[in-house]
């Protein structure tokens, strides 16, 4: 039997409108304008493809009503959805006036039966300022139709008008309304709806590509010899004790979402240590040891999906194997770099292991492989070889590790807080003076100066203290202090920790300013990516320099580890922590990113901590959080963090002052007009914009986009954002499930080149490409964009994740979702990751002086963040490139009303 995974998320999904899938589907809604309105609309567009193609004898052709001598690449035989796509530069739409006619002509074709045909409506279904219609016979009158008797032709045009040329896609749905007589004597009305594209195009149009046969399967592989990867490459790797797997009795239980009991009891006994459906202080370990299962379940079940079958390993120097696997651009599989991978002949029962070195956008390279099949590659290149992904335990292991060490420990009370602490009295007998302060700015900024005092003061005792850090408050430069004076004024020995080791690296390059080698020690796992180390931290780190100049890891051994007490700051990731159990035992732990990290990730570090010591969390839970697979997982809130399930605790409300939280109100980075929306969305006004150098920055009162279309003029009427609407088309290449969109490639190199060519009174403050970055939310595009700025390699290009924590003078966002349709109006359509809260917060407050924002506001608008932010750039006059139609509920009425307005199988009107 095949196992199917069932997704316990799906079945909520049904109390949703299957017409406007954000609305509840109750009868309130279903009586709603709107949901008629979609209702109707959606039929219409569900109808699209069979009225594409008139019928009784009608000819419909479009052709281009254009200038001598011009060819135009205009298809004039519909595609399968009734599209006429005309494609043309913006060079050339220039040279047509901004203006561009197609000529509708309809003619009564009719041999079989001598009866008129009735025109009862030609025109444009969407009213838009751009799109006209012209009736050179005469304008037809409502309640009127026009008579075609056999062989008898009628022409409307309709129009494109521009005022300035868009690199867009313009879709004018343009509709005929028939009634015909049948052969029968009865009589017909129907409908032939076309759209015409008009798609302004500047760039090449990639050719299609073909799409081949996938080699990923599901097919689960038959009972299999293992042979083990070669140990003597890896002779310092201990094997990993597995004392937490999956309990063989609950495996297919957890595999089917808790929806099917495969052995008696198990299905009911998972859901009584699931209950109430979040964390408690009496089920701690039990509840965190069942949802990293369901969790770790769902991963092994995503991996399988991307077993491989006939494909070519190619061989390379030094036994190394190289596999090309389609999809590692978007994480489609998600592999690492030390992961490991199975390989065998196809329809042979022996498998090899090996271990991946190297992972690039397209390919792996493996190594540690059994001499046998790295021989049967090299006699025969073309062997079709089998290939299945193995998840690493280990990160699973140490969560389940530190959860357990947590409760054995008792620090667990301490994360299950009583309100009644805040009665409790404190005393606070280090008050530092402004001459202590490394960073003289923490001591004039009231709340980063009452976080340091709190926290070297242990107010919170060993009740976890929080650092909320909205963006660009210094959040990391205050715990930074913090652990300074610590240092200073104690013997503690303290651990500093972060999800990733690209933050342990930026706190690293902080912490070597006040410390020396025999004070820091910054740990590092032998398969860590190496990029992010700066050379100022390299004598800090657990890392050589190769014979090429290359770095690479020193295996942390055993005897390492004894040393650790007798360091004072340690900084290492909080799973690569849980390496130290029961052999390092720091005083005090802080945590950064904190809101990024599932709980069990955290109880990885805190494990190591004995009940009465200090724990620090530093975060903020309205950016980017734990990434989770499981939608059931996310059900009982393993994607809330641990900073973020205390600060719903009554003990960490900050609405008065106390001794466990302290929120960062200044924000040092953004403008203020960047800074006003998500301060209103998510930080309840609290924020307040303190640089006074990005406030003057002359860059934050350009119009960019005018720079860019009227001749390069040095604009000064802009403001700090800027929303330039693109109608385009998303694409995908052959399977991969990421979308990328070349219209708004081409307009984000537009701005970019704009920013280099700008020259300001003063040079200091024209733009570096440093000082550049562009965000978009899927991988493809961010492929696309880095092909198209080849030239500008020093413009850092990445998706919403790696941005976190990151700033930019500039900050230019490509939302690349842009497939809608005028029948689209409601929810139905989703705009994946653009609507995620968190996401935008991220992506928005990453600028510090200018945000250029590009998309479909057709899309956008039906998000309210998006929406509200594009309302903003219309009030400071900085909504700009492609004209669009506004979607009120009166439009879509008067929509609704022409649909309305057309007989269905009346009469056939008497000729006069």
């Amino acid at each position: 039997m095949e196992l199917v995974a069932v997704d316990a998320e799906v079945a909520s999904y049904k109390k949703f409108c299957n017409v406007c899938t954000n609305k509840e589907n109750d009868e309130e809604h279903r009586n709603t304008p709107q949901h008629k309105v979609n209702e109707m609309l959606l039929a219409f567009y569900q109808n699209r493809t069979a009225m594409r193609n008139p019928k009784h004898g009608v000819q419909l052709s479009m052709a281009v009503n254009g200038r001598e001598g011009f060819s135009y690449n205009f298809n004039t035989e519909p595609d399968k959805k009734g599209n006429h796509y005309l494609k043309i530069t913006p060079e050339d739409f220039k040279r047509q006036d901004k203006k561009i006619e197609f000529i509708c002509s309809i003619k009564n074709g009719r041999t079989k039966i001598n009866s008129p045909i009735y025109i009862l409506y030609a025109g444009v279904l969407q009213t838009f300022q751009p799109y006209s219609m012209i009736y050179p016979n005469g304008e037809m009158e409502q309640d009127k139709f026009i008579e075609l008797d056999a062989g008898d032709s009628y022409v409307v045009i309709v129009r494109l008008t521009l005022e300035e040329c868009h690199v867009s896609n313009f879709k004018i749905p343009v509709c005929f309304y028939f009634q015909a007589e049948k052969e029968s004597g009865t009589s017909e009305a129907f409908v032939v709806a076309r759209s015409i594209v008009v798609a302004i195009q500047d760039y090449v149009p990639e050719k299609e590509k073909i799409v081949e046969k996938s080699p990923f399967t599901s097919n689960k592989w038959e009972k299999v010899a293992a042979v083990p990867m070669d140990r003597r490459i890896f002779s310092f790797r201990r094997k990993t004790q597995e004392d937490f797997p999956i309990p063989k009795g609950q495996f297919k239980t957890l595999l089917f979402g808790l929806k099917k009991d495969f052995q008696d009891g198990v299905l009911q006994a998972v859901k009584e240590d699931l209950k109430p459906g979040h964390t408690t202080l009496d089920k701690y370990e039990i509840f965190y040891h069942q949802l990293l299962w369901l969790e770790e379940t769902c991963a092994i079940l995503g991996l399988s999906c991307y077993n491989m079958e006939d494909v070519k390993l190619n061989f390379r120097a030094g036994n190394i194997l190289e596999l090309t696997v389609p999809g590692l651009a978007e994480k489609r599989p998600s592999v690492l770099k030390g992961d490991m991978i199975e390989m065998k002949i196809h329809g042979d029962h022996t498998s090899y292991e090996g271990k991946i070195r190297e992972v690039t956008d397209c390919c792996v390279v493996i190594e540690g492989i059994n001499s046998i099949l790295i021989q049967c590659v090299i006699m025969n290149p073309n062997i079709n070889i089998d290939v299945r992904f193995k998840l690493r335990r280990l990160h699973f292991e140490r969560m389940h590790q530190g959860v357990d060490q947590v409760v054995a420990s008792g620090f667990v009370d301490n994360l299950f807080p009583s309100v009644e602490l805040l009665s409790k009295p404190i005393s606070m007998p280090i008050q530092l003076t402004e001459e202590e302060f490394r960073n003289k700015n923490i001591f004039n900024n009231q709340e980063q100066f009452t976080a340091v005092q709190k926290i070297i003061n242990k107010t919170s005792a060993s009740v976890p203290y929080i650092v909320w850090g909205p963006p660009g408050t210094g959040k990391t430069v205050t715990i930074v202090e913090a652990i300074y004076h610590l240092k200073r004024l104690t013997k503690s020995k303290i651990l500093v920790c972060a999800p990733a080791n690209a933050a342990c690296n930026m706190l690293t390059s902080k912490l070597v300013e006040f410390c020396d080698t025999s004070e820091l020690q910054r740990i590092m796992s032998e398969n860590c990516d190496l990029s992010s180390v700066h050379e100022s931290i390299i004598p800090y780190c657990n890392v050589m320099k190769t014979a090429n100049g290359s770095l690479q890891v020193i295996p942390f051994i055993q005897s390492n580890v004894l040393k650790l007490n007798k360091i004072r700051v340690v900084v290492t990731t909080l799973v690569f922590a849980g390496r130290f159990t029961r052999e390092y035992h720091p005083d005090v732990l802080f945590v950064d990113e904190a809101a990024q990290a599932r709980e069990p990730e955290v109880c990885c570090a805190i494990g190591l901590l004995a009940k009465n010591k200090q724990l620090i969390l530093a975060g903020d839970p309205m950016q980017l959080g734990p990434v989770i697979n499981s939608e059931l997982c996310k059900k009982y809130k393993l994607d809330i963090s641990l900073l973020e399930r205390l600060m719903q605790h009554d003990l960490y409300q900050i609405d008065t002052e106390h001794n466990f939280i302290t929120m960062l109100k200044s924000n040092f980075r953004s403008h203020a007009e960047i800074l006003k929306l998500p301060n209103e969305l998510f930080y309840d006004n609290k924020l307040q914009a303190a640089s006074v150098s990005v406030q003057s920055d002359p860059l934050a009162k350009m119009h960019l986009y005018k720079v860019i279309h009227k001749d390069g003029c040095t604009n000064q009427t802009g403001a700090p954002i800027e929303f330039h609407s693109v109608l385009s088309t998303e694409r995908r290449e052959g399977r991969s499930p990421s979308y990328y969109n070349l219209e708004e490639v081409y307009v984000v190199k537009q701005y970019v080149k704009a920013l280099m060519n700008l020259r300001f009174p003063n040079p200091v403050n024209n733009i570096s490409l440093a000082e550049i970055g562009v965000v978009t939310p899927y991988i493809r595009q961010m492929y696309k964009i880095r092909e198209a700025l080849h030239e500008y390699r020093d413009i850092e290009i990445g998706t919403t994740e790696s941005f976190q924590g990151r700033e930019k003078r500039v900050i230019i966002i490509s939302t690349v979702r842009a497939q809608e349709d005028l029948l689209l109006y409601d929810g139905k359509y989703r705009i994946g990751f653009v609507k995620e809260p968190k996401r935008f917060n991220v992506a928005i407050t990453r600028a510090k002086s200018k945000v250029i924002l590009i998309g479909n506001p057709l899309v956008l608008t039906k998000d309210d963040k998006w929406g509200r932010l594009i309302l903003q750039s219309k009030a400071l006059g900085t909504l700009c490139g492609a004209p669009f139609p506004v979607r009120d509920l009166d439009q879509l009425h008067a929509v609704i009303n022409r649909l309305k307005m057309f007989p269905k199988n009346e009469a056939v009107p008497k000729k006069s």
